[in-house]
């Protein structure tokens, strides 16, 4: 499977979004807002302690940071009832190479060791056309 992983900031602001796309706008009052289409991924993996890989998703410096900074317009966090263990990601892609190259990237693969993540374990699902 690939891994995504790469830093490309954004400076956008996400200000409403439907199934395909999102629109955004800029932090430059001058740039008008514009239509930015939307690829939806699902990713499911194990983790060894699923507290230590939420703590990753809290607070300031959290890796949805990292995800938006790399393509991603939001992330939703997932955890199976049955399992506390299975973890999952859902989510709204602006930059699919840009993700792609934060995952498979060093940065990426270290921010996974960290977290925990069984990489081993890791699925994930594309929209459907």
């Amino acid at each position: 499977m690939k891994r995504l992983l790469t830093v490309f900031p954004l400076l956008v602001l996400i200000v409403g979004c439907n199934q395909h796309e999102a629109v955004i706008e800029s932090g430059d009052a001058h740039m008008a807002a514009e239509k930015v289409p939307m690829t939806h991924l699902v990713i499911t993996h194990e983790v060894e302690d699923a507290d230590v890989w939420f703590a990753a998703w809290r607070g300031e410096d959290s890796r949805h940071n990292l995800f938006k900074e790399n393509g991603a317009a939001h992330v939703h966090t997932l955890q199976s009832p049955d399992n506390p263990n299975l973890t999952g990601l859902v989510i709204a892609v602006s930059d699919m190479d840009a993700l792609n190259a934060m995952l498979s990237s060093e940065e990426g693969m270290a921010a996974a060791a960290e977290d925990g993540v069984k990489t081993d374990t890791m699925i994930m699902l594309t929209q459907a056309e």
